[in-house]
């Protein structure tokens, strides 16, 4: 259980988020919507802040239509949380699909997802393998050009994965008494793939994280996670 100074520390740090987020977004005020995730996201971003990670939250100033509402990218060694909910009716559309009462948890889980991007890409390891696996290779009937798109899009499944499993960790570790909704949630939104194996099919790891003892209990949230990725990748192939 927090205690009333770690609160204030996390109230704190959530306000300094906030502004950080209206200065990167302009001189607008933020929307409905923007405030929504960000207070949402909050206990995760208080997170990042502690540990000292280097990671600026921006909002996009124009219309977003048709981009994820939340999304990291990586730019000069710096972790850029960036958030796409202007002009972009998904941002709500994501919120009002989060079942009463779930918004704090399955936003923070969102949020959690991005943070583990964020530290595979601070690590260097983006788009890497455990020691001792190897890339698949010697594709039939493909092109080079072919077989080139397949690695680039199992190499980004795998980092869906993993990232799903941090997200699915930080939930394990704030609200225990969530996670059996919050990964019915993360479960039923990547129910419906367009392709097996697909850049965001993850759902080998969701299956096998549906057993929270399949996580570690040492170490960061990031460390938790390692082992049941590693179990995805073998049985994900």
């Amino acid at each position: 259980m927090w205690t009333r100074w770690r609160a204030g520390m996390a109230a704190a740090l959530a306000s300094a988020c906030l502004a950080c987020a209206a200065t990167e977004a302009g001189s607008d005020m933020l929307s409905a919507t923007e405030l929504a995730w960000l207070r949402a996201a909050a206990p995760v971003l208080a997170f990042a802040r502690a540990e000292a990670l280097p990671l600026r939250v921006v909002l996009q100033p124009q219309d977003t239509l048709g981009q994820t509402p939340m999304g990291m990218a990586f730019i000069e060694g710096r972790c850029v949380l960036v958030l796409s909910m202007r002009g972009n009716p998904e941002a709500q559309a994501t919120l009002d699909r989060m079942p009463p009462g779930l918004r704090g948890p399955v936003v923070e889980a969102i949020t959690a997802h991005e943070l583990g991007h964020c530290w595979r890409h601070l690590g260097q390891t983006w788009g890497t393998l455990p020691t001792g696996m190897a890339e698949l290779s010697g594709f039939s009937q493909v092109t080079a050009e072919q077989a080139a798109l397949l690695q680039d899009m199992w190499r980004t499944r795998r980092e869906e994965g993993f990232a799903d499993l941090v997200g699915l960790a930080w939930t394990l570790q704030h609200h225990p008494q969530h996670y059996a909704a919050v990964h019915a949630w993360l479960a039923q939104e990547r129910a419906e793939q367009p392709v097996d194996t697909g850049p965001h099919d993850t759902r080998v790891w969701i299956r096998l994280a549906r057993d929270t003892t399949a996580f570690g209990h040492a170490g960061s949230v990031f460390d938790r996670v390692a082992a049941l990725w590693q179990a995805g990748l073998v049985a994900g192939f």
